[in-house]
């Protein structure tokens, strides 16, 4: 597990919101549907959360030596990158999951410019929304090469993803889970 910072996630409760899948006896969340421990001021049992996955998940914001800045604690930036969950060909993937239906632009471009500084692979993840709410459909973007591109093609669909549109220029891809 990488070092923490000294950054504190109070108030931000992005992974507690809903964005993330969250599953313990005391906590959980799922897509549109926030913990229950989650307030506008933060978490209202932070100092007893559990240990999985509330305290051993650290965004990339947290981590030690990150480069993001300020601006990109989820809840400014919206978005929580994870640079600690995917590989590809040994090297970790910026990983994007969109705190509502879209990463809004100004940050993706930020992350796109990231992930090229950083020589890394980025995947974005944004959740579709209807009249009813979220309906469980995902769009996937990611930025690297035709064969980064082919390798998370396989690896969501694995997890049930179906292509929607597929951008070749940009070397950004959506999809669709069902």
């Amino acid at each position: 597990m990488p070092a923490i910072n000294t950054r504190n996630c109070q108030p931000c409760t992005a992974c507690c919101e809903g964005w993330l899948d969250i599953d313990n006896p005391l906590a959980k969340a799922h897509l549109g549907t926030a913990c229950t421990h989650c307030t506008n001021e933060g978490c209202d049992i932070y100092n007893e959360r559990p240990q999985d996955p509330c305290r051993n998940f650290h965004c990339a914001w947290r981590q030690e030596g990150s480069l993001l800045p300020y601006a990109m604690r989820p809840d400014q930036s919206g978005v929580i990158v994870m640079t600690d969950q995917l590989q590809w060909q040994g090297e970790d993937v910026i990983v994007a999951v969109a705190t509502g239906s879209r990463i809004p632009a100004r940050t993706f471009h930020w992350l796109c410019s990231l992930a090229h500084l950083t020589s890394r692979q980025l995947a974005a993840v944004e959740f579709k929304k209807d009249t009813q709410g979220f309906n469980g459909e995902f769009n996937l973007r990611t930025v690297g090469p035709e064969e980064f591109r082919q390798t998370m093609v396989a690896y969501f669909s694995q997890k049930g993803f179906t292509s929607t549109h597929v951008t070749r220029e940009h070397r950004v891809i959506e999809w669709a889970a069902h």
